[in-house]
């Protein structure tokens, strides 16, 4: 069965993406040597995605039809999902530009395929629409090989000069934790010292007046916030310690209350 749609190329000239297309002729140009022709290769990275069988790739052993055929200068296939990668068998060839064979259907998904991949294709005219879509998808990608890039580069560890972001993060993660989460957090637990030591000042401070006791103290964590953020150094206070050990009294006084009315 002949396969309907070819992708053909021939670097540095125009290959090709089959339902068939054969590399354009030279015009009034001077004779040349016939350019030998060969079948593409299958790149390290790409080995993992296909089986092949000769001249013949197959997604999974259940393909009953290859999903893409090798001949020369040509890749022919069916499948318009695997357009993508099959570009990618093209790229990494050396082909420059493509022409295209096929169905209205197969070209325009070839187009955007290719040109999101940054080659040429040389007989397809896409509508102002396609044109669009294939500029999307061409900054996407763009964008995925700019994360990817750093990421290898080490771009993305955290480097002197991101301090005073880090510090911001943890003055934010400061505020937006719970009093028990920042004493167990082992980069909080100096700076919630210090708020624990003002909970046990203003208790004693308005023991009737539970929302002036409030106020101080988040005015007071308010202030080590910025403490964190700027980088200053914070000592432990050991009140903290005295402060947990009250929570538990108080904790355990409440138990032996519901213990005793349940009694």
């Amino acid at each position: 069965m002949n396969m309907a749609n070819e992708l053909e190329g021939a670097a540095p000239r125009a290959r090709s993406l089959d339902g068939t297309v054969k590399p354009e002729k030279a015009k009034s140009a001077p004779a040349k040597p016939n350019r030998k022709t060969e079948k593409p290769t299958i790149t390290d990275d790409l080995t993992g995605k296909f089986l092949r069988v000769g001249n013949k790739l197959y997604r999974t052993s259940d393909d009953r039809t290859p999903i893409v055929r090798l001949e020369a200068d040509r890749l022919k296939t069916r499948n318009i999902d695997a357009l993508p990668d099959i570009i990618r068998i093209a790229k990494a060839n050396g082909w420059t530009s493509v022409k295209i064979n096929g169905g209205d259907k197969f070209k325009k998904a070839a187009f955007l395929a290719a040109t999101a991949q940054g080659l040429a294709v040389d007989n397809y005219r896409p509508s102002k629409v396609v044109r669009a879509e294939a500029d999307r998808l061409s900054a996407r990608i763009a964008e995925r090989e700019q994360r990817r890039e750093a990421k290898k580069s080490g771009a993305e560890k955290v480097q002197p000069g991101n301090e005073p972001s880090k510090l911001k993060a943890l003055s934010e993660r400061f505020l937006s934790q719970t009093s028990a989460e920042n004493a167990r957090d082992p980069k909080l637990r100096r700076a919630q010292s210090l708020v624990a030591q003002a909970m046990s000042i203003a208790r004693a401070k308005y023991p009737g007046d539970p929302v002036k006791a409030s106020k101080e103290v988040e005015a007071r964590r308010q202030e080590v916030a910025i403490r964190i953020a700027n980088g200053d150094k914070i000592a432990v206070i050991q009140v903290r310690n005295q402060q947990d050990q009250r929570v538990r009294e108080i904790t355990q006084d409440q138990a032996t209350q519901r213990d005793g009315r349940s009694r």
